[in-house]
C-alpha cells in the first residue's frame, strides 16, 4: 500500500503517547534504557539474532537492500541504527560505488561496528555514535537512508521525530528503506508469534547465552511494536515523505520504503 497522507491527518505532534501494548510502569522507550539494553546485548546480539530468527533476519536484510533503488556513483548512504554493521555486506555489494555513513547511539555497538569496518570493509564507513532523533547531520546530505530492525524502539512521538529527521537529512528525491519484525495479521500466526517471542525465544537464548534478561526485554519491544502501524503513520503523515509498506513472510516482517518530495504536496 502506498500512502501520502497530509500532516493534518496525523496525531497532534505535541502529544506523547506510549505504544499500544507497552508494559505499564516501565518506560521502554527512554533513550538510556534502549542504549543500555543494546550495550548489554552487543557481545552476543549478531549470533543470537540469526539463530533466534531461524535465519530470517539475514534474509530480510538482503530483501531490504533490494527495496532501495540503485544509486548514482558516489551517492551518500546512511545506515541508521546500524548496530554492529550487520547490513554492510549486502549494502556494499549492491551499492559498490557509494559513500557510506553509519549511525548508532550504543557505544558498545558502535565500537564493534568500527572493528568490523576496519577488518571487513577497509574503513569505508564513517561510523558515528549519535542518536538518530537528534543526529546533528547536515540538511539534505543523503541520497538513501536505510535501517534494519531499528524503528521498533521508537514510541509514537519518537516515530514522528524520526520522520522529521529523515525528511531533514534526505535530499529532495532521496529514498529510504526500513524493515522490522512485526506481528502477523493471521490469528493463528499471531498466537504462534506470541508463543515464540514470549516462551521459545527466552528458552533458546538460555541455551546460547548465560544472561537472557536482555532478550526478554527485546521481546517486549517486539510485542509492543505490533504490526508496525505507528511507523507507517509517522512516515505517511509527514508532508514531504511518500511511503509504501510491504509485508514479508505472511506479515512476520514489514518494510517501509519511499522517497522525499522536493516540496510538500498540496492538500
Amino acid at each position: 500500500m502506498t500512502s501520502s497522507v497530509s500532516s493534518a491527518s496525523l496525531v497532534d505532534r505535541k502529544l506523547v503517547v506510549k505504544s499500544q501494548g507497552a508494559p505499564t510502569g516501565t518506560d521502554l522507550y527512554a533513550a538510556d534504557s534502549v542504549r543500555q539494553l543494546f550495550d548489554r546485548m552487543s557481545r552476543t546480539y549478531e549470533r543470537v539474532n540469526v539463530v533466534l530468527s531461524l535465519g530470517f533476519s539475514a534474509r530480510w536484510r538482503r530483501q531490504l537492500a533490494r527495496l532501495a533503488p540503485m544509486q548514482r556513483r558516489g551517492a551518500s548512504i546512511l545506515d541508521a541504527m546500524c548496530g554492529m554493521g550487520e547490513t554492510w555486506d549486502v549494502l556494499t555489494r549492491r551499492f559498490a560505488d557509494a559513500r557510506f555513513s553509519a549511525l548508532d547511539f550504543s557505544p558498545q555497538m558502535t565500537g564493534r561496528a568500527r572493528v568490523r569496518n576496519l577488518s571487513r570493509h577497509a574503513g569505508r564507513f564513517a561510523v558515528l555514535e549519535r542518536d538518530m532523533l537528534a543526529s546533528g547531520l547536515p540538511d539534505a546530505s543523503f541520497d538513501l537512508v536505510i535501517s534494519a530492525y531499528g524503528v521498533k524502539t521508537f514510541d509514537q512521538e519518537q516515530s514522528v521525530r524520526f520522520a522529521d529527521e529523515l525528511a531533514r537529512i534526505l535530499r529532495p528525491g532521496g529514498t529510504f528503506a526500513f524493515i522490522e519484525v512485526t506481528e502477523p495479521p493471521s490469528l493463528l500466526l499471531r498466537m504462534l508469534y506470541g508463543l515464540y517471542i514470549g516462551t521459545i525465544v527466552p528458552a533458546l537464548a538460555r541455551l546460547l547465552v548465560a544472561d537472557t534478561e536482555q532478550y526478554r526485554m527485546l521481546g517486549r519491544y517486539l510485542r509492543a511494536y505490533g504490526d508496525g502501524r505507528r511507523t507507517l503513520d509517522a512516515l505517511a503523515g509527514h508532508p514531504l515523505l511518500v511511503v509504501e509498506a510491504r509485508k514479508h513472510f505472511f506479515g512476520c516482517a514489514t518494510s517501509f520504503s519511499g522517497y522525499r518530495l522536493a516540496q510538500a504536496a498540496r492538500p
